[in-house]
């Protein structure tokens, strides 16, 4: 697979062209031209989110998303996903049908809490990947904490997840997010945690530094309003330590 080029998205979809050139230019600076990618928008859809859904703000992200993913992949579209009281997946947003597409998945679901732990099961659950061997219960080596690992025969994917997790809060259960992200370091999904509002979010940053993963799979931006932020400054925050990642990711074989 290769990134899709300028001149099918100017066909698909022109109004998408100024996003996926920015999204281009941001991704040849990163240096992970030719890296191929899924990738899934992960979106908070509890009741403090309405204001952002009513305002077509969230419909805006998941455009540069999608103009991103065309730099990643060839297939044109990023798996939609959303997490209230539980989560789940709705289905894809693509080039042919982008418009309006967080309303059309979205549809009559009801608002809900905030469930962290839900979302990372559900991507790691939607894409197949196993789960880990165990969940670290004692310390390692010398009082450190002991790291989880890959379930006995997990092979390396043959390209990783791209996962963009927003909220704008924190989760119904710090325990169980904490254990859910750290039994999914042991899959291929990268996470970038966005948060917005008028304060950082410690917990975001705190799941970012967590020990007991695998390997470091997140990185955490607190990005205010995803309106008033420049395109060219979005992209590069949800590329900030995407490439470290994807060079431990292989050298730990869970990529190829």
């Amino acid at each position: 697979m290769m990134p899709l080029s300028l001149d099918k998205v100017a066909e698909k979809a022109p109004s998408l062209l100024s996003l996926a050139k920015n999204a281009s230019a941001a991704v040849d600076m990163s240096g992970l031209n030719g890296q191929t990618a899924k990738v899934a928008l992960v979106l908070d859809f509890s009741g403090s989110m309405h204001s952002q859904y009513k305002s077509g703000a969230m419909q805006r992200l998941a455009e540069k998303v999608l103009a991103l993913a065309t730099q990643f992949d060839d297939d044109g579209a990023i798996d939609f996903f959303v997490f209230d009281s539980g989560a789940a997946h709705l289905g894809e947003i693509s080039l042919d049908d982008f418009s309006d597409g967080v309303s059309r998945l979205i549809g009559k679901r009801r608002m809900g809490t905030t469930n962290y732990a839900a979302a990372f099961l559900a991507v790691r659950d939607h894409f197949g990947f196993p789960p880990a061997s165990k969940t670290p219960t004692r310390k390692g080596l010398f009082g450190g904490p002991k790291k989880v690992e890959p379930a006995a025969g997990t092979v390396p994917a043959d390209q990783p997840v791209y996962a963009l997790f927003l909220t704008d809060g924190a989760p119904d259960s710090k325990p169980a997010a904490v254990k859910a992200l750290t039994e999914v370091s042991t899959t291929p999904i990268f996470w970038k945690f966005l948060s917005i509002g008028r304060e950082e979010m410690a917990f975001l940053q705190k799941l970012d530094d967590l020990d007991e993963r695998f390997m470091d799979n997140a990185d955490y931006k607190a990005v205010g309003d995803t309106d008033q932020l420049s395109d060219v400054a979005l992209f590069d925050a949800m590329l900030d330590e995407y490439p470290a990642w994807i060079a431990e990711a292989r050298t730990k074989g869970l990529i190829r």
